[in-house]
């Protein structure tokens, strides 16, 4: 974002030089404050930023990065639903891809635990722990109650700290709505690795931070690991079992798949990238953020993958690529820090900043106006003074939303002569016949549709592109009126990963098919 807004402003009088963003969201969201929303003190829609409207000068294209090519000097982007791919050239490319999250190294860590890097980690954390307190409302074992107002948090860094001390206050705040919940009380536990928590901070400020949340009521298991994650909570390396109804993993940060595929020089899954910001060996690649292993000049190392350096780095980069395109050196990034907050619980905060040492309440209130002010956009920056204020008056808003359909399964009907599926797109659905018929069509030598097959009523199609990886290969037109039953791509490949028997019916079917004239999908 950084680098798209800087490079728009900059080279908006210039026709001649075009900026494209690309984001698999229409929105920027804010996120320091995603702990405020699993804790229900900001809305949700008061910490995004449509694209479009904070980045003006650019071109914006909402689709996901397929891939790269440094020789051709493209880049492959595919749209929400997979089906349209889209081409674009490039002069200069700046890959700010940032990490992914990767729980797999635990196991049950990915089944039984909840991540909070997305808006939707966080908006999906907020409902899980508002309906455990509502199930343990009307829960009559006490042991059962007990284990649904646990709430386990893993990682000891800024975001497992701020997520545990939002959330516990939040808790301790509305407890009193739920009389049976409110007899055995929240338990909240903060499980880190090493020897204290928020190792970024001085000893000091991260003893401070550690003893206020031990005065707030969270327990913190210091020098031990989480083994293993199951529906009934987490077991830790010395085999001690807690049980808890929420498990929340703030640790697990892997590569992202392009780096990790790409040609560039990387080093344990980030970009090798020169004090000008742009990757070894390239003179048109450009990478920042949390993906690149950026040297620090100022103190040695690389720096490290914060906002705030981040930010810098973008309009660093922006400047010297405007510099090349107009045959100057580019000029080293030296950015020192201004230092770090945290919140650590109910009006508490620590901070480290140009070198003093701030604790309690007057690190909280500095900690909230300095975000307040980074936050983008006068719009989102009232909305959140507000929530704010109305924080301090009324407790906070416990509604659960609910996000499913009235019909979970989803269902679609066709008219006669309606296109289902198109030969040579991107397979993202099975479909099962309810009622109708339709028509298995491919293209002969000369182009024209030739009928190779008819499915009706309790018959498939669609599976071949998703079990095989590759574009349909016929299409399918409605004879009749029709109604289906579809899944998507992901539930399709859990389904038949979860079951043998069925993906193996299916590969058998689906090699009969391909080996007959009668091809389909």
């Amino acid at each position: 974002m950084s680098v798209a807004r800087e490079l728009g402003r900059l080279a908006r009088r210039d026709p001649a030089i075009e900026v494209h963003l690309v984001s698999n969201e229409n929105f920027f969201v804010f996120q320091p404050l995603l702990p405020e929303i699993v804790a229900c003190g900001v809305e949700p829609a008061h910490i995004l930023n449509p694209i479009r409207q904070l980045c003006p000068d650019v071109h914006f294209h909402c689709r996901a990065v397929e891939s790269f090519d440094p020789t051709a000097k493209t880049v492959t982007l595919a749209a929400a639903d997979s089906r349209h791919r889209q081409t674009l050239s490039y002069d200069h490319l700046v890959l700010a891809l940032g990490l992914t999250i990767d729980l797999s190294r635990t196991p049950g860590m990915a089944e039984h635990s909840k991540p909070i890097k997305t808006l939707g980690d966080a908006f999906h954390l907020r409902n899980h722990v508002l309906d455990r307190l509502e199930q343990a409302d009307i829960e009559p074992d006490e042991g059962r109650r007990r284990q649904l107002l646990t709430v386990v948090a893993v990682g000891g860094g800024f975001s497992g700290v701020e997520t545990v001390a939002e959330i516990n206050d939040m808790l301790r705040g509305v407890i009193r709505f739920y009389p049976r919940a409110r007899v055995v009380g929240t338990r909240m536990i903060l499980v880190h690795s090493r020897d204290r928590i928020l190792n970024e901070l001085t000893e000091g400020l991260a003893r401070f931070a550690e003893k206020k949340l031990r005065q707030r009521g969270v327990e913190i298991i210091l020098d031990s690991r989480v083994k293993e994650a199951t529906p009934e909570g987490v077991i830790l390396g010395d085999d001690r079992r807690i049980p808890a109804g929420t498990v929340i993993c703030t640790v697990g940060n892997a590569p992202h798949p392009l780096v990790s595929a790409s040609s560039l020089p990387q080093d344990k899954g980030r970009v090798q990238v020169e004090v000008e910001l742009r990757v070894k060996g390239f003179s048109d690649i450009w990478a920042l953020g949390d993906a690149a292993m950026i040297p620090d000049i100022k103190r040695s190392g690389f720096c490290p993958p914060t906002a705030q350096y981040a930010l810098r780095q973008g309009r660093h980069c922006a400047r010297n690529i405007l510099a090349v395109i107009s045959n100057r050196a580019p000029t080293p990034f030296a950015f020192g820090g201004l230092g770090q907050l945290a919140v650590v619980g109910h009006r508490c905060g620590v901070a480290e900043v140009f070198g003093l040492r701030i604790a309690g309440i007057l690190a909280w209130f500095f900690w909230r106006s300095v975000y307040l002010s980074k936050l983008p956009g006068l719009k989102c920056k009232v909305r959140v003074a507000v929530d704010w204020l109305l924080d301090v008056v009324f407790p906070r808003d416990i509604t659960k939303f609910s996000l499913e359909r009235t019909d979970r399964v989803q269902r679609a009907h066709y008219r006669r002569g309606d296109v289902i599926v198109h030969q040579g797109e991107i397979g993202d659905s099975f479909y099962i016949i309810e009622n109708g018929e339709v028509e298995v069509l491919q293209r002969g030598a000369g182009g024209e549709p030739i009928r190779v097959a008819v499915r009706k009523a309790g018959e498939s199609f669609g599976e071949i592109a998703l079990l095989k990886a590759t574009p349909r290969t016929a299409t399918v037109r409605c004879l009749t009126p029709v109604d289906v039953i579809l899944l998507t791509g992901r539930d399709f490949r859990t389904l038949v990963d979860s079951c043998g028997v069925l993906r193996s019916r299916w590969m058998e079917d689906v090699e009969d098919r391909l080996s007959s004239p009668a091809a389909c999908k």
